[in-house]
């Protein structure tokens, strides 16, 4: 079978070309470039999200960050009164410095702190001590007054009863953080 090639043959081969060439290029245009420009936008996003990701760590990374610096300031204001602690210290304290602790007693009910939202609070305590020395007492209370803990030791006196005795009282506010779990329990 051979194949004249005339005009009219030319020219239907010629517009079934065209016609295949239209086609290519109109599924360029309106199917496969579309496709193209959403996979660039969604690579760009992608990108995109992965640089902030980077930039900022992920929820938990940030918690576990945030809970590291609170724990942090635990040692000067612990979750809770915590106050037996703080006793155990200060009994302590007082025996390295030559002082008996006669009596301690909380002066009121724990109070929020102004000027904080009521999750910080303090308590009030009066300490009534001997000691053979005045001296003693003032280590005593310097001493706590550099604990990692805050002592907001406002009230410190003391007077001489005899020859080799003095007594004194000092009175002291310990702060602490009351989360809201532990607040709705009381």
């Amino acid at each position: 079978m051979n194949l004249k090639w005339n005009r009219v043959s030319f020219v239907m081969a010629f517009v079934l070309g065209l016609l295949v060439l239209a086609t290519f290029i109109f599924g360029q245009v309106y199917f496969l470039d579309p496709i193209k420009q959403r996979a660039a936008r969604a690579a760009l996003l992608v990108e995109e999200q992965m640089s902030l990701k980077a930039e900022y760590p992920p929820e938990q990374t940030l918690l576990d960050d945030y809970r590291q610096k609170y724990e942090e300031t635990w040692g000067f204001l612990p979750e809770g009164e915590k106050v037996n602690q703080e006793l155990v210290v200060l009994e302590s304290i007082a025996a390295e410095e030559n002082v008996i602790v006669q009596q301690i007693a909380r002066v009121g009910e724990p109070q929020p702190i102004e000027g904080l939202d009521e999750s910080y609070m303090k308590s009030t305590y009066a300490v009534e001590m001997t000691s053979n020395t005045a001296g003693n007492m003032q280590r005593l209370v310097e001493r706590l007054e550099g604990l990692e803990r805050i002592w907001n030791i406002y009230s410190f006196g003391f007077e001489k009863l005899d020859e080799e005795s003095f007594s004194g009282t000092f009175t002291f506010d310990l702060f602490y953080y009351v989360s809201a779990s532990e607040d709705a329990q009381h």
